[in-house]
């Protein structure tokens, strides 16, 4: 069965030309893809995605970056200040640091580690089904 979360986050965005407080985003996760959080920036007039602004990055990143400097590659998290997350985010030469409330990742945290135990993973995986698809797709045949 499928489960999903969703947790939205106040953020402050700092990019390399501008400061934007108050930009609203939300935390996403879906029990069919158990190790991936998505963070999805949302327009603040339609509070609707904006296209093409999300990251998918795994959700042990999260949790290890609550406690210290963790990530590789695009994405990284650290402890910023008393009480906030730093989340790092490149994509080319462009970089964005979004500030969040740890407390809003704890909550997020705690409940999808509800819906898929850390270890757990690999049961709510359906690699028979992926496969399938991949295959009848015409994938791998040559």
């Amino acid at each position: 069965m499928l489960a999903t979360h969703e947790q939205p986050l106040k953020t402050h965005v700092v990019t390399s030309d501008k400061r934007m407080a108050g930009v609203p985003a939300v935390l996403r996760y879906r029990s069919d893809d158990p190790f991936a959080v998505r963070l999805a920036f949302l327009d603040v007039h339609s509070d609707r995605v904006v296209d093409g602004i999300e990251w998918v990055f795994a959700r042990d990143l999260l949790t290890d970056g609550l406690h210290t400097p963790a990530g590789e590659g695009d994405v990284h998290v650290w402890p910023f200040g008393p009480g906030d997350l730093m989340i790092e985010l490149r994509s080319g030469d462009s970089t964005a640091l979004v500030i969040t409330p740890q407390s809003a990742v704890r909550l997020f945290l705690c409940q999808i580690y509800a819906i898929v135990p850390a270890g757990a993973e690999p049961g709510h995986l359906d690699l028979d089904r992926g496969l399938a698809r991949l295959v009848g797709q015409g994938f791998g045949q040559g």
